[in-house]
C-alpha cells in the first residue's frame, strides 16, 4: 500500500516492467525510481567505469548483526519513552520501528542524534493512533528543545514523503486534548468541564470561529469559559501554561 496525495487515500500502487510507481486509481506517478536486475556501467568524467544505480535490498535478504542490534536498541528505546508517557502498545511501538527502519535505509541517521529520530518516529505513530500526546511531552521527557526535535520531525516527514499525508496534515481533534488539560488546570477529573469545552468548540466550529485561528486560542478560550461557566475560580494565566502545551505543535 502506498499514499496517494491525489486519491488523498492508500492505494495498491503498480509498477509495469519495472518501470515508475504508479497509483492504480488515477495513475498519478509516485515514485519515478527503475529497478533492474541486470548491472549497468556508466563512464565518468575521468574515463573510467562505475555502477550505475544503487542496489536495493530484497525482502527476503537478511540484515547483518549490526544493524539487527541497532534496531533491537530503537525498540527498547521507544518502548521505555512510550511506557513513560503511560502508553504501553507494542502496535504503535512496531509502527514507529517500522518507521525508524526506512530512516535507517535512507541514512536519515547520519549527523542527528539517534533517539531524537526515534522520538520523532514514535510521535508519528502517535499521530497515526489519535494519542493525545504533543511534541512537548517527547521533549520534556527527553530533555531537549522542542524546536530541535520539531526540526527533526519536520525532516522525517519529507524522508518518509508524509508531507501531504493525513497523519500530518489532519487538524488536531480538540476532544483528544481537552480531558488531559481539563485536568492539568483542575487537578483533577472533571468530565462536565470536558464536556461544556467540546460544545463551545463545536459551537464555534459551526460558526467558523476556528478559520484561520490556531486550535491553541480555541482550546483555551473554551476551557476558560467552561471552568467559569461551572464555578470554579481560574484566571487568564491560568490557562496560559495549557495553551502553550498545545500552541507549541503549531509554532515549530
Amino acid at each position: 500500500m502506498v499514499f496517494c496525495d491525489h486519491c488523498l487515500r492508500n492505494v495498491h500502487g503498480m509498477r509495469i516492467d519495472d518501470s515508475v510507481l504508479c497509483c492504480e486509481t488515477c495513475g498519478k506517478v509516485l515514485e519515478d525510481y527503475y529497478f533492474s536486475q541486470e548491472a549497468t556501467f556508466v563512464k565518468t568524467a575521468g574515463g573510467k567505469s562505475q555502477l550505475s544505480g544503487n542496489y536495493v535490498m530484497g525482502v527476503r535478504i537478511g540484515i547483518s548483526d549490526s544493524r539487527a542490534r541497532t534496531l533491537d536498541r530503537a525498540r527498547d528505546f521507544m518502548k521505555n519513552l512510550s511506557c513513560g508517557l503511560g502508553v504501553e502498545d507494542n502496535s504503535i511501538v512496531e509502527e514507529a520501528l517500522a518507521f525508524y527502519t526506512i530512516a535507517l535505509e535512507k541514512n536519515f541517521t547520519k549527523g542527528r542524534k539517534s533517539e531524537q529520530v526515534q522520538a520523532s518516529c514514535l510521535y508519528l505513530a502517535y499521530r497515526d493512533k489519535n494519542k493525545p500526546y504533543l511534541l512537548i511531552d517527547f521533549s520534556n521527557s527527553l530533555r531537549t528543545n522542542v524546536y530541535v526535535l520539531g526540526a527533526v520531525f519536520l525532516q522525517l516527514c519529507k524522508v518518509l514523503r508524509l508531507e501531504n499525508h493525513p497523519i500530518v496534515q489532519k487538524l488536531v481533534d480538540p476532544s483528544l486534548f481537552i480531558y488531559k488539560f481539563t485536568n492539568n488546570l483542575l487537578k483533577q477529573r472533571n468530565v462536565p468541564v470536558s464536556e461544556t469545552a467540546l460544545n463551545i468548540i463545536a459551537s464555534m466550529k459551526r460558526d467558523w470561529m476556528q478559520t484561520g485561528r490556531k486550535p491553541s486560542g480555541l482550546c483555551g478560550a473554551a476551557l476558560y469559559m467552561s471552568a467559569l461557566a461551572h464555578g470554579f475560580t481560574c484566571s487568564k494565566s491560568d490557562i496560559g501554561p495549557v495553551k502553550e502545551m498545545l500552541g507549541l505543535l503549531y509554532i515549530i
